[in-house]
């Protein structure tokens, strides 16, 4: 069953060059790829994620910071 929303593992495999879980996982975290663990084990990475980084297109999908508030006004001038 495939997923329009992530990557399949067949996918993972090929991007990472890894077949085992917790190898993939150390490839993403290593090459700064954003992604989530399910509580299965299994490896989120959206693919339009992964379809920017890959074209260079610029993505519209959230990151880590998305809720992020920056203090600002702690830069000096």
């Amino acid at each position: 069953m495939g997923s329009d929303t992530y990557l399949s593992t067949a996918e993972l495999r090929e991007l990472t060059g890894c077949a085992h879980r917790r190898r993939q996982q150390a490839w993403l975290t290593a090459q700064g790829w954003p992604h989530a663990v399910a509580e299965t084990g299994h490896i989120r990475v959206l693919r339009e994620y992964w379809h920017a980084r890959m074209t260079g297109a610029k993505s519209t999908a959230p990151t880590v910071h998305a809720g992020t508030k920056h203090n600002f006004s702690a830069i000096a001038a």
